[in-house]
């Protein structure tokens, strides 16, 4: 008997079999017809910008190197801060990376230069400082919400520069509780605690706290940030009265070699209007009557000083004006 005829094997599942021709051969496709087939669908994360996990792990590996872990010092070490807004923006699920941008943003945000031109606002540099700063609280509520998801410890210090970014808002009762969350988690030491503090209750009004923990800090901050510590009391003793003795502290920071980094690491905790003090107050005290002069007078113009701040300004102010040379 001639051999039954092979029978052909199924076709995959989904598929149906190619076309052959009267003699059971393959048809071949011409070349002209053939087309590459299309690109996948981008997934979820990709439609909204995310980048590979492997990376932004990588990413989130390097930024807690950079970090160190030491909170905003006023200088950003070299570090950009559009890099690492744009690493938040591709990887935002990593608190590392979430954190650092935070720390750069807030340390870069509202830098006054030399002050206002004579007859100029701060207005654009003050809106621009708050939308950075408020930009990097954001980022440091996602910071603590991912460390939740993850149930896992956020960065060290993330609730401190929480309390750190409120400062620089103004917020100084969003501030208190920030800092007592930083304390009762030991997020950071006392003597950083007691500094932020202290400045906290300078903004609310209480001089009295503002002294006592200004000069505790300044009794516990170790050498290397004794400088930042020294600004900040000095500020205090001239809100509370004492020029004088304000006057002597700012006078010795200037032999310091790192006065000016201090002083930038200082203004970083300090809303605008704040910084604006505490220059007129460095010029005063050098003698630099003309910029002393418009520092006070862009202080005075800003809305957000209460008026016993003003009445101290002002006299400020009133000391650097120049009077006629008398007729002899």
């Amino acid at each position: 008997m001639p051999p039954a005829p092979r029978a052909m094997p199924p076709a995959p599942r989904g598929k149906s079999p190619a076309p052959r021709g009267k003699s059971g051969a393959r048809k071949v496709m011409p070349a002209s017809a053939w087309r590459p087939s299309g690109a996948p669908a981008p997934t979820i994360w990709a439609r909204v910008g995310a980048t590979g996990w492997a990376a932004c792990e990588e990413m989130g590996r390097q930024a807690a190197m950079l970090r160190g872990g030491s909170g905003p010092r006023g200088d950003s070490g070299g570090t950009d801060a559009s890099q690492w807004a744009e690493r938040a923006s591709r990887c935002p699920g990593v608190p590392e990376i979430l954190f650092l941008a935070a720390q750069v943003e807030i340390a870069s945000a509202g830098d006054l230069g030399f002050g206002p031109d004579p007859g100029t606002g701060l207005d654009s540099v003050v809106k621009d400082h708050r939308e950075r700063v408020q930009r990097a609280l954001d980022w440091l509520d996602a910071v603590l919400a991912e460390s939740a998801r993850r149930r896992e410890s956020p960065p060290r210090e993330t609730r401190f520069l929480r309390a750190y970014a409120m400062v620089a808002l103004g917020r100084p009762t969003a501030a208190r509780r920030a800092l007592d969350d930083a304390i009762a988690s030991a997020d950071v030491e006392r003597w950083r605690s007691d500094r932020m503090g202290a400045v906290i209750a300078l903004l609310a009004g209480d001089i009295e706290v503002a002294m006592r923990l200004a000069h505790r800090a300044s009794i516990e901050t170790p050498g290397e940030d004794r400088t930042i510590t020294r600004y900040l009391r000095a500020l205090v003793l001239d809100r509370s009265g004492a020029a004088a003795a304000a006057r002597s502290e700012l006078l010795e920071l200037r032999n310091d070699a790192g006065h000016i980094l201090a002083r930038h690491a200082t203004e970083s905790l300090l809303p605008v209007h704040e910084r604006l003090y505490l220059r007129a107050l460095e010029h005063e005290v050098n003698d630099d009557t003309d910029t002393a002069a418009r520092l006070w007078d862009a202080y005075l113009a800003r809305p957000e000083p209460e008026e016993p701040d003003r009445v101290v300004a002002r006299r400020h102010r009133s000391a650097v004006t120049k009077r006629p040379t008398p007729v002899r």
